[in-house]
């Protein structure tokens, strides 16, 4: 991807240095007489990330607490490369592509698991009553995330002396998110020396499996998307924008155990899968500033957020083939951070 942002800066700063000053000294080219602007831009969003849910499997082991497990995907820094293109029509309507790419540069992984009162009694837990027996940390190394979305929108009022504009738009969004952990290191520990051995736990500071992969995570969200986007021109060379989304999505989250042999074996393919009805926002803000005839420097700031709210249900996968479901109880995710970029209009 390093090459592909290198390339695509240089193809920026030549349409600066040559195109445009030839475009500005002859006439303008013939140009359908349908459209009325043409943004063709490259970026880089430079997010941290965090992906947490937890589910409650009480119901289906009285020795679970509850919630039984809580998962947290944390710091997942990702540079994304992202290109838009956008196209505006004479009759007011426009539509826009965009699509992104960037992989996951580090994080941690915090898992914990729960015991019920009755679970801590049974198990001879070293803390009464219902509690967290177990957590663990594990190296969040890679691997990647990337989206696709696409929108159809009108221009529905246009500030006095061109100012800008205010549109309207819906459209659809593609997000795919991958994350590998790996190695684990025991951070509490209640049940040194269960009474079943699906419920034991290592000494804390005990670091085991070191760079081995333990869980292979993939989100996936297919949402529908609808907002408004604003620009307006504060003098001749720099304007405001903003854009936002609201998204009604739906999520398929797989998880892959790639230590859960034996005793408690699980399926790896996957091990646990999670699914449910989502809301969430897209939300850019920032500057768009002249540098050139029609190359622009653009600047600002980006939040991407998702929470499951309905329909959510957590599915586990024996290695036997036997399958269970219980309540996801939380699922949310969030992106966010700067972006800069540049964008050639023409």
């Amino acid at each position: 991807m390093i090459a592909l942002r290198c390339l695509l800066c240089l193809l920026c700063w030549c349409l600066a240095g040559h195109v445009a000053p030839s475009v500005a000294a002859e006439v303008a080219p013939a140009r359908s007489s349908s459209v009325q602007r043409v943004d063709v831009g490259v970026s880089e969003w430079f997010s941290q990330g965090e992906t947490v849910w937890r589910h409650n499997a009480s119901g289906l082991d009285a020795n679970l607490g509850n919630p039984s497990s809580r998962l947290k995907y944390k710091d997942t820094g990702t540079n994304v490369t992202e290109i838009t293109g956008r196209v505006q029509l004479k009759n007011n309507l426009f539509f826009r592509g965009t699509f992104g790419y960037g992989s996951i540069g580090g994080g941690r992984l915090t898992d914990d698991d729960f015991l019920s009162a009755q679970g801590a009694a049974s198990q001879g837990a070293t803390v009464s009553g219902e509690h967290r027996f177990s957590r663990t940390y594990s190296d969040i190394g890679g691997d990647n995330l990337w989206y696709l979305s696409g929108d159809l929108g009108a221009t529905v009022h246009t500030f006095r002396d061109n100012k800008g504009w205010l549109g309207v738009f819906g459209g659809f969004q593609y997000w795919r998110e991958k994350h590998v952990a790996t190695g684990v290191t025991q951070a509490e520990c209640t049940t040194p020396a269960p009474a079943d051995p699906a419920y034991g736990c290592a000494t804390p500071g005990t670091v085991t499996f070191r760079n081995q992969p333990a869980i292979t995570n993939t989100m996936t969200l297919v949402a529908g998307r609808f907002g408004g986007e604003l620009e307006y021109k504060v003098d001749k060379r720099v304007s405001i924008n903003a854009n936002v989304a609201m998204l009604l999505s739906y999520l398929n989250n797989e998880d892959v155990h790639h230590l859960r042999t034996g005793i408690s074996a699980l399926a790896q393919d996957p091990s646990f899968r999670m699914t449910g009805f989502g809301i969430g926002t897209n939300t850019d803000v920032g500057l768009r500033v002249k540098i050139w005839d029609r190359l622009y420097l653009t600047g600002g700031y980006r939040v991407w957020w998702n929470r499951v709210v309905a329909a959510d249900t957590w599915k586990i996968y024996g290695a036997d083939g036997s399958t269970a479901t219980a309540p996801l109880t939380l699922f949310q995710t969030i992106r966010h951070g700067p972006t800069i970029g540049l964008t050639y209009s023409f």
